[in-house]
């Protein structure tokens, strides 16, 4: 188990304001080998943000509550594997950020977005038109857990290779900007990759539809 003790994700608020909070990522982006102009930081300390990018804008957007949220869920994942201690220390806390921030910074670099983006939303309204041909009532709580038609199956398929493939670019990217500090900063890097990575492959029918508000796609078809 990575902590001891779960009353140790206490201590993740405790360390964050050791940490000046927002400095975290002021100094990570500093470290980053990548043209200071062309990334911007903004920081929200009362909203619940998760940290994520505009990448048109060059803009990654982070919030104290969001942060927060991310490292209580990294932690309980790691838990969940007999895997290599990453104890709640400053250090790691920091490292966490950094990471988080790296990856963000990796999408607003990426030059193949615009075309993953593109290809996403023909598969979205490849996903609407599929439910609506096969008359999938979305307001039954249980749609996504019947025997879906085949072809959805294969769009819903379609549309997470499509989204892991954007994640992987963004991870290798932030790779190459950043420096790691030790073999444990890696080894953290790696595991919040596989975090993520996961999340995105054990995504169902209705996450798809509430994340990607396919129900107006499903309209504008009417």
């Amino acid at each position: 188990m990575t902590c001891s003790n779960i009353y140790d994700l206490r201590k993740i608020p405790i360390y964050y304001e050791e940490l000046k909070g927002k400095k975290i990522f002021k100094n990570s982006l500093s470290e980053m080998n990548v043209d200071k102009k062309s990334v911007h930081l903004l920081y929200y300390k009362k909203y619940n943000i998760p940290i994520c990018s505009l990448p048109k804008l060059g803009i990654v957007i982070i919030s104290k509550k969001g942060f927060l949220s991310f490292c209580y869920n990294f932690y309980l994942f790691i838990n969940s594997f007999n895997t290599k201690n990453i104890l709640i220390t400053k250090q790691n806390i920091y490292s966490i950020g950094k990471v988080a921030l790296c990856h963000e910074v990796g999408h607003i670099l990426d030059p193949d977005l615009s075309s993953i983006k593109s290809n996403s939303i023909k598969i979205i309204t490849s996903i609407a038109e599929s439910i609506k041909k096969y008359n999938i009532d979305l307001k039954d709580e249980s749609y996504y857990k019947k025997n879906l038609p085949l072809e959805l199956e294969d769009f819903i398929v379609e549309f997470k290779k499509n989204t892991i493939s954007r994640e992987i670019n963004a991870w290798n990217i932030g790779k190459s900007i950043v420096t790691f500090e030790n073999e444990l900063e890696k080894y953290i890097f790696e595991k919040m990759k596989e975090y993520a990575l996961a999340t995105y492959n054990y995504g169902n029918l209705k996450n798809i539809v509430i994340e990607n508000n396919i129900e107006s796609y499903i309209n504008s078809l009417c």
